[in-house]
């Protein structure tokens, strides 16, 4: 710059800061009007003079003039951001600061300035925008889509159908969304559902519906589960929790070729010839569970049931007569299995124990209200066994014995037998001792101690136990601090019902090696509320009912 324009902008800058803008303006006018090209300096010194005398537009232009000559100079974008946050503009000027930062060389001294004033900036646009918003703002305008149909999918079905009562937008939105259509439950509805609202969700679904749950329906309408499985072809799930006609269901099952589970719960009770029907036209059933009126027929398994994995069986509350099931030939027709459910008064044959061997895949089974003379033979595949109210094993002492030692139980993790009376010590040794390794799971409630249940645990047959149930089982303080000495890895211990049971053997659960986690004490008329309330304090879940004629458990000193 010549030193006569040096001397002039010096003039400029002392007539500025005496507030003499517009001679100040004259000068800088003066020194542009004679230069080729103006400097950055003086287009700054311009641009501010502007600014003060509130002529934002030419100032502003001065501004973009001094980006446009040098774009790695930070003067120009300092300059045009003050200038649009004066002019109300501070959006526009952030930007403006995020243009300099991404031009700006970083290694500029400067560079810490633009990006000072950028980020004061935009914390304010950035309280100012929640400031300014709406209080309540609708979600499904708000979110993506994409978001909006995950939080939607996580919903229950009754609440996605009442959220169509929100607006017409909802409405058509929610309507839109198969995947939302795709589980069809109505087991929280409240009143009958009609066959229209059935048709509409199978509608929405654009017949890609793979779940269905019936509750609360109308029986005498029964053309809405024909209309389920003839317009669904991917319907995997069917689960009824009312009544249907047998013929409905039948020609259901034979229309939804890919079903793979089908539950038919209490209440919606069927004959065993429907079962076994039901069954052999479900090609692809996987997962079946029926309540039986029982009518002393005796079962005939036909049809292709290799699919087969997972079958229960429970007589019904008010069923007369013999279950007649022929496990035999069932075992035949679906050697898959692999869980296995049943709960009747004459599921097999009082003479000789039912033969489950052949089941090779069998990893879970359940005898409940069963009336079998000897144990069963079992595969050495099973994982979990179950025996509730076998009120008759074990009472043919001559065999019963035989056939529990055979057995092989050294996959078993989870046993339960409850009121089984005829057991044997050596058949209850051989149940769990065999599987003393794996066990981590026993239920023996409702069991005689007689039957040597101490003399198990001092074995070390439940060292890898984590839950124990012992349920009206006669347990003592003598018999809670073996369990403790004895069961390093317990964490949940069942004693509910027990008489003899107080807070010394609470004190021994609780200080056991290892802690313990949980613990059932109700209706333990021995145990005070203090040694409830010794236990909670150190950190145990208790569960605990107190007896209402009991007015307390004996003292003992817990600290």
């Amino acid at each position: 710059m010549e030193p006569s324009y040096s001397r002039e902008q010096k003039r400029g800058q002392d007539c500025y800061r005496a507030k003499e803008y517009k001679e100040a303006l004259r000068c800088f006018d003066a020194i542009i009007a004679r230069s080729d090209g103006p400097s950055l300096s003086v287009l700054d010194n311009r641009a501010a003079t502007y600014a003060k005398l509130e002529e934002f537009p030419k100032a502003l232009a001065d501004g973009r003039q001094m980006i446009h000559i040098s774009k790695a100079e930070v003067k120009g974008y300092l300059r045009t951001g003050q200038i649009l946050q004066l002019m109300g503009k501070d959006k526009t000027a952030l930007g403006i600061y995020e243009y300099g930062l991404k031009n700006v060389p970083c290694t500029d001294e400067d560079v810490k300035l633009l990006r000072g004033m950028h980020d004061k900036l935009a914390r304010k646009c950035s309280a100012s925008d929640l400031s300014a918003a709406p209080k309540v703002m609708d979600p499904l305008k708000a979110l993506p889509m994409e978001l909006a149909q995950m939080i939607l999918q996580n919903l229950s079905f009754r609440t996605i159908v009442s959220l169509l009562r929100v607006s017409k937008q909802w409405k058509a939105i929610i309507e839109s969304i198969q995947a939302l259509w795709r589980h069809l439950d109505l087991s929280k509805t409240r009143k009958n559902v009609r066959f229209s609202s059935i048709k509409a969700c199978v509608i929405r679904s654009g017949g890609t519906l793979t779940h269905a749950t019936l509750s609360h329906y109308d029986s005498v309408n029964s053309d809405a589960l024909t209309y389920i499985a003839s317009r669904c072809k991917r319907l995997e799930h069917l689960e009824l929790r009312t009544g249907i006609s047998n013929e409905s269901l039948l020609k259901a099952a034979t229309m939804a070729s890919s079903l793979k589970t089908l539950i038919l719960l209490s209440g919606h009770e069927v004959s065993l010839d429907t079962v076994t029907r039901l069954l052999a036209q479900s090609k692809s059933l996987q997962h079946a569970e029926f309540y039986i009126r029982t009518r002393g027929h005796a079962a005939k398994w036909e049809g292709d049931l290799s699919k087969l994995r997972v079958l229960k069986l429970h007589a019904a509350k008010d069923s007369q007569g013999s279950l007649r099931l022929e496990l035999d030939d069932l075992f035949t027709k679906a050697p898959q299995l692999h869980t296995l459910s049943l709960q009747t008064r004459t599921a097999t044959s009082p003479r000789i124990a039912s033969d489950y061997s052949p089941l090779t895949s069998l990893r879970t089974l359940s005898l409940t209200d069963v009336d079998i003379a000897t144990f069963p033979c079992l595969p050495p595949s099973l994982q979990s066994l179950s025996l509730i109210n076998a009120w008759g094993i074990g009472s043919r002492s001559d065999i019963a014995d035989a056939y529990m030692t055979r057995n092989d139980f050294s996959a078993l993790t989870s046993l339960t037998v409850s009121a089984a009376r005829f057991l044997r010590p050596v058949a209850v040794a051989a149940l769990i001792g065999s599987g003393k390794n794996k066990l981590e799971s026993v239920d023996l409630r409702d069991f005689d101690a007689s039957l040597g249940i101490a003399a198990l645990i001092s074995a070390g047959h439940l060292t890898e136990v984590t839950e124990l149930r012992l349920s009206n089982a006669d347990v003592s303080d003598d018999l809670a601090a073996l369990v403790a000495r004895c069961c390093p890895k317990l964490q949940a211990f069942d004693a509910s019902y027990n008489m003899k049971l107080t807070g010394v053997g609470v004190k021994a659960l609780v200080l056991k090696e290892g802690g313990i986690r949980r613990l059932n004490l109700d209706h333990c008329v021995g145990v005070g509320s203090d040694a409830v309330e010794y236990a909670r304090g150190k950190g145990v879940v208790v569960q605990f009912t107190f007896p209402d004629n009991v007015k307390s458990g004996k003292r003992v000193r817990l600290g």
